[in-house]
């Protein structure tokens, strides 16, 4: 994460992934915040092989070659923000979420309705909307960030099967929406990435999570996150404040939830810098409390 300015009201921040996309621009062209389109490739294999890749080898047996299949997401994004305003960038997690999805294509299915937490520019709600019943975009209500996500799903209309809702939903108010709460009932599976940056608004997420978890049963959460070390001047070590704090506020509810830290040695289908810093968090609705 780059950041420019002297104060916290000035101060802006700038994805990695976005550096790691625009390594040959010039630098002056990073620094400049303006609205930009990407397209993140990926690769994915054809759900039946094509004639022309079946063969046998000299024993008679079938060989299946599969060669991967070249897609990409357009996403419109703002290149450079405000710490309030990161949701208009793009980061890691969002592709390693969507790593997780094009690799568990047997749990987001045609029969699945998913529920995005702060969505953002929608990346990770869009891949899931490749393959399930419904994908719920919510974030918070700004007009920028909800209108942002509805031409995101507008410019990837050819990749998208579900039914697509973008609704506003604010961490800090006491009491969902009850256009989000009419929708719950059916839900079974959550999806979050790079919601984790400020303490603040983690507990306000965790709370909410419990929330929709707890209204009805059978429900699964996957929060993606990148651990980000900084060195405490205090315990004079490196530490993850941000990645802790979580864990910790998760430690303190187990009694709603049952949690798992994945495996993410899972194969990459975008092109980006998977780091072992990348987590996903598994989170299991405890309903019988």
């Amino acid at each position: 994460m780059e950041t420019t300015g002297t104060t916290t009201n000035t101060r802006t921040l700038q994805s990695e992934l976005f550096l790691e996309m625009n390594e040959e621009q010039e630098s002056s062209d990073t620094h400049d915040i303006k609205i930009v389109r990407s397209t993140f490739k990926f690769k994915c294999q054809p759900n039946k092989p094509c004639p022309e890749q079946l063969s046998v080898d000299e024993d008679g047996d079938l060989v299946v070659r599969r060669s991967p299949l070249a897609k990409g997401i357009i996403i419109e994004h703002i290149n450079r923000t405000l710490l309030n305003m990161v949701g208009m960038q793009v980061w890691r997690s969002a592709l390693l979420m969507g790593d997780f999805i094009l690799e568990n294509k047997d749990i987001f299915t045609n029969d699945q309705i998913v529920l995005e937490l702060g969505s953002g520019v929608g990346l990770t709600g869009i891949l899931a909307a490749m393959y399930c019943k419904e994908v719920i975009f919510t974030d918070i209500n700004n007009k920028d960030i909800l209108s942002m996500i509805e031409k995101n799903i507008n410019l990837n209309q050819d990749l998208i099967v579900s039914r697509t809702t973008v609704l506003p939903l604010n961490f800090n108010e006491p009491e969902l929406p009850d256009a989000l709460y009419d929708k719950l009932k059916n839900l079974q599976i959550l999806i979050a990435a790079d919601v984790i940056y400020d303490n603040d608004i983690t507990k306000q997420f965790v709370n909410t999570l419990k929330k929709i978890m707890t209204i009805s049963p059978r429900k699964t959460a996957y929060i993606g996150m990148e651990k980000r070390y900084v060195f405490s001047s205090v315990d004079l070590e490196v530490c993850a404040p941000c990645y802790e704090y979580f864990n910790d506020l998760l430690s303190q509810n187990n009694n709603w939830c049952e949690v798992q830290l994945l495996d993410c040695n899972f194969s990459q289908y975008f092109q980006y810098n998977k780091t072992k810093e990348l987590v996903i968090f598994k989170l299991t609705a405890n309903n019988s409390m």
